[in-house]
This record gives structure tokens, C-alpha cells and sequence, in this order.
């Protein structure tokens, strides 16, 4: 095996070690609320059931990423974004009702999650938040409103 086979094989077991610690982290957040989590023993749109009766979630996890300032200027307020999609074929597939209920972001570096129905994002490939006033999904950004009504 070349050092190039080599090196694309440890970032994929690197990313995927990332992706199942948000996966953890994301469940614990349920647990924590009092749903049951169930993983699905197959492939699926989503990465694992949430079940708190009579509330079934079907949940998706991403990566919360902080977004740096394109300038030197320091922006108010802290811009996140979740990228909402799959790669399928090599094509984006943004996330939708018929794939997840709710999306959420996790930044295991710093701890910051988001939790955003997938209502508020379906068809796009990313969402970004923030805690400016006219960001339409300020409110999911650490708090558990998605998982209270």
C-alpha cells in the first residue's frame, strides 16, 4: 500500500471517529432529556430514533462549525453553520422531512450545539446561527426549544 492509500485511510477512520463522538455527544443531550435512543442497525437518513412518548425524532448529527470573519473586522455576534447534506455520488443531498425530523450541530471542540428541525432548513445544504436578532434560527443554537414544544 502507498503512503497516499495510507494517509486517505486515516483521515477517513479520523473522520469517522469525530463523527462518532457527536453521535455521543447528541445522544447524551437526549438521554439527558429524558428520550430513549435507539441506533439503527442498518443504514438509514438518520443516525439514531429519539423516543420520548409520544414524540418520535428521527435524528440526524452534524458538525457544528465556527465560522471565521472573511475580514479583519470582528463580527458582533459568533456565526455557526451545520452543513445539512450527504454526499451521494458525489452530489450534495441536502437533509429533508423524509430523511430526519431534527438536525443537530455539535462542536466538540468548544461544546456548542444547535438543534434545528429540519423544517427550518429542509432543502438547504447548510444552515447558519448565530445570536443576532434577525437570524431566523437564533433560538436552536444552545437550547433545547426544538425538543420542548
Amino acid at each position: 500500500m502507498d503512503n497516499m492509500n495510507i494517509d486517505s485511510s486515516n483521515k477517513y477512520i479520523e473522520a469517522n471517529r469525530f463523527g462518532a463522538l457527536r453521535e455521543l455527544e447528541a445522544a447524551k443531550i437526549f438521554i439527558q432529556r429524558g428520550y430513549t435512543v435507539s441506533v439503527p442497525t442498518m443504514s438509514a437518513r438518520y443516525d439514531f430514533i429519539a423516543e420520548k412518548y409520544p414524540v418520535i425524532l428521527r435524528v440526524q448529527v452534524k458538525n457544528l462549525k465556527l465560522k471565521k470573519p472573511r475580514s479583519e473586522n470582528k463580527l458582533s455576534h459568533d456565526i455557526w453553520q451545520i452543513n445539512a447534506y450527504s454526499t451521494v455520488y458525489g452530489e450534495k443531498r441536502p437533509y429533508t422531512i423524509k430523511d430526519c425530523n431534527v438536525i443537530v450541530g455539535i462542536c466538540l471542540e468548544t461544546g456548542a450545539f444547535a438543534i434545528v428541525p429540519i423544517d427550518k432548513i429542509s432543502g438547504k445544504i447548510s444552515c447558519k446561527l448565530s445570536e443576532h436578532e434577525k437570524n431566523k434560527v437564533r433560538n436552536y443554537l444552545n437550547s433545547y426549544v426544538a425538543l420542548d414544544n
